[in-house]
C-alpha cells in the first residue's frame, strides 16, 4: 500500500479509510497519519496510545481529528478537539466515552 502526502483539499468518492495505519512508512513526506496503533480512551481531554503510553490532548489540539479505539460508548470511531475535549464525529456534541 502506497503512503501519499496531499497539500490542499481532498475530495473522496466512497469514504476514506481510518484507523490505524500498519503500513506506516519512514519516508521524510510520509505524515504516517493515524500512527500504527489507534488512540484510546484515557478521559474526555485525553487519549492514550496504549503500546507506547504517549498521550494527546484535546487542549491546544483544536481541529485535530483522531481514530480512537474504544471512545464511542465503548466502540471504535472518530474524535475530534473543540479545543478543550473530544468530541464524537458521529455526535459532535458528546463527549468521548467507554458506555
Amino acid at each position: 500500500m502506497a503512503n501519499t502526502t496531499f497539500n490542499g483539499p481532498v475530495t473522496s468518492l466512497h469514504g476514506f479509510i481510518g484507523g490505524p495505519n500498519p503500513n506506516a512508512g519512514t519516508a521524510p513526506n510520509d505524515t504516517q497519519q493515524g500512527g500504527t496503533t489507534p488512540w484510546s480512551y484515557s478521559s474526555t481531554s485525553v487519549v492514550q496510545n496504549a503500546t507506547t503510553g504517549e498521550t494527546l490532548s484535546a487542549v491546544g489540539n483544536t481541529a485535530v481529528m483522531i481514530y480512537v479505539s474504544n471512545g464511542i460508548a465503548g466502540d471504535p470511531g472518530y474524535a475530534f478537539s473543540n479545543g478543550t475535549t473530544w468530541k464524537q464525529v458521529n455526535a459532535p456534541t458528546t463527549d468521548i466515552a467507554t458506555s
